[in-house]
């Protein structure tokens, strides 16, 4: 009777062992895996949360910048605190509109540049005469390559030095000598330029007259020049361009300055003029720029809105009713009150305005569509811009005034409850420092010069900077734009160091943290229960196999003594 005998092999494959060839016909590997796989089970649903998870952080991000981009829209159209606010407030920017009283176009004559700080206002302005720097030329040399003493003394070797520079101005002195050529001079005096305001280049009149050409880089300032190089007639030079000043009337003032750009007649004002032209004025008219004023605010309107198509994608539900596949923020608490607010703010209207002030977004045709998203009335918002400017204002920004221009607003919050205050310094030793402060007979915190509402009051998240002396009352009124209290509730949301959507990131990364470890250890167990049924098989299978040797022993004994018989 026929009998073979079968030794399961051990081998390993990608690392994990592997029977083969076995005695018992069982598909061993077939066991192994599906234990392996039932240990690990518990590690496959850990990855598929972290993956949600990671989802879930993927989400926040997006919404993070969503809202910072909100944020940053806002900044602009709250009137930013602080001393450099106004570089910043859209509603400060201005454009200058040119007219001139001939046909020649003002823009050849004049070009008026603004910063925010500019006031709004008209002048008329006259230019007479074009600042110009001056330029001298020396005496020529008759080839390019000729040197000093043949150009200029005749043949006759020298060597000295120039003291060069412009009036008012620091000098340089420069050395020379008659073996130098009009290029060796001419590098020597500009490797000194940025010292002297001066520069030099080599005119080429004719093939035989080479001259070097001196510019000052200032107009309005003559060049000095004072010669001990010992040349028989002196460094002779002969004027090609006088420097004169500019000369101009605003209003009818004659002006003088040594510049054709003028940046310290009026605050903000940058003027520069191209044409000297006296028979013509030019007005200048210096407004608002409500092309620029109208485009933040449909910036603002598109951040808002790309914020709330998010949110919308996040909301969806599927055909059954259910959250939709890609809504993995469906019913997020900190998106759902982020929006909440948010949609309170930009639907509601502004505390403390006249009774017959534009108050509320819809006031200037800003409103709310069917899906919450804000839509712009073009003809309704450009005649508020064009008609009623500081309502619009009102709107959006923070504004404040005050009885005394030593009172300015350092910072705000949502918080603040009270649109008209008082404020009552006592500085009874008059250095500065207030001894005591109240608002509205509260009293408020005092650090220096910086003067902060009380928590718990109805100026919480107010603070002032003094710069007075001396006892004092002081009357303020306040109110708080619809720009600021989006930028104000937005910060809590997205604050790197203690927002509500960075700590729900890091909470979510932590928790995959701790699930990385946990599969790790799900991994370890599953691996040594895999390796410890190996052992066991492998064990089968060699008891096995010398069970099949010996019965085939047995059989071939039982065969041969048939056959004898």
């Amino acid at each position: 009777m026929a009998s073979s005998i079968s030794f399961g092999s051990l081998s390993t494959s990608s690392g994990s062992p592997r029977l083969s060839g076995t005695s018992s016909k069982l598909d061993t590997e077939a066991v192994l895996q599906a234990t392996y796989e039932a240990k690990r089970l518990p590690a496959v649903r850990l990855g598929n949360k972290t993956t949600t998870n990671e989802t879930k952080i993927a989400a926040y991000e997006s919404m993070q910048g969503l809202l910072e981009g909100l944020r940053s829209a806002a900044n602009g159209l709250r009137n930013p605190p602080g001393f450099l606010g106004a570089r910043d407030n859209a509603f400060e920017t201005k454009q200058a509109f040119l007219g001139s009283s001939t046909t020649t176009a003002p823009g050849e004559i004049v070009g008026v540049a603004l910063a925010n700080t500019a006031q709004a206002g008209s002048f008329d302005l006259r230019v007479t005469q074009l600042a110009t720097a001056e330029k001298l030329a020396t005496p020529g040399a008759a080839a390019a390559n000729a040197t000093l003493a043949d150009a200029w003394n005749a043949g006759d070797p020298f060597s000295g030095t120039i003291e060069l520079g412009v009036a008012g101005g620091p000098t340089a002195v420069i050395d020379l000598d008659g073996d130098l050529g009009l290029y060796d001079l001419r590098d020597r005096i500009n490797a000194v330029r940025s010292t002297t305001g001066v520069g030099a280049s080599v005119l080429k009149v004719a093939d035989n007259d080479f001259r070097l050409v001196l510019a000052a880089e200032e107009t309005g300032k003559a060049i000095t020049l004072n010669d001990t190089s010992g040349l028989t007639g002196g460094f002779s030079t002969t004027t090609l361009q006088t420097a004169q000043p500019a000369i101009f009337e605003i209003d009818g003032v004659s002006v003088t300055r040594t510049s054709n750009q003028v940046d310290d007649l009026m605050g903000g004002v940058t003027i520069n003029l191209f044409k000297a032209e006296p028979g013509t004025t030019v007005a200048v008219s210096v407004e608002p720029s409500l092309g620029d004023i109208k485009s933040r605010i449909v910036a603002f309107v598109e951040a808002f809105n790309a914020l709330r198509g998010f949110v919308n994608e996040q909301s969806a539900v599927d055909a059954s009713g259910g959250p939709a596949a890609d809504a993995v923020l469906f019913g997020d608490r900190t998106m759902r009150g982020i929006m909440t607010g948010l949609g309170g703010i930009v639907g509601g209207s502004v505390a403390g305005l006249d009774a017959d002030a534009l108050g509320s977004f819809r006031a200037i045709g800003i409103e709310l569509d069917a899906t919450n998203q804000l839509e712009i009335d073009d003809a309704k918002l450009d005649n508020a811009l064009l008609t009623k400017l500081d309502d619009v204002r009102d709107i959006f920004e923070f504004r404040y005034r005050s009885s005394s221009s030593e009172l300015a607003i350092f910072a705000r919050s949502n918080a603040l409850a009270a649109t008209t205050m008082q404020l009552e310094i006592t500085d009874a030793d008059n250095d500065g420092t207030p001894e005591a402060v109240t608002i509205n007979g509260q009293a408020a915190e005092i650090a220096g010069s910086t003067i902060k509402g009380a928590a718990g009051t109805a100026f919480e998240g107010l603070e002032f900077i003094w710069t007075g002396r001396g006892s004092t009352v002081i009357d303020v009124e306040a109110s708080q734009g619809l720009a600021d209290r989006v930028f104000n509730f937005v910060k809590p949301a997205v604050d790197p160091l203690d927002g509500s959507i960075p700590r729900a990131i890091d909470s979510l990364r932590d928790l995959n943290g701790n699930y990385a470890k946990q599969m790790e250890r799900i991994e370890e167990r599953a691996t040594r229960a895999r390796d410890l049924l190996v052992e066991r098989f492998s064990a089968m299978e060699a008891a096995l196999s010398l069970a099949n040797a010996m019965l085939a022993q047995i059989r071939a004994q039982i065969d041969a003594m048939t056959q004898d018989s």
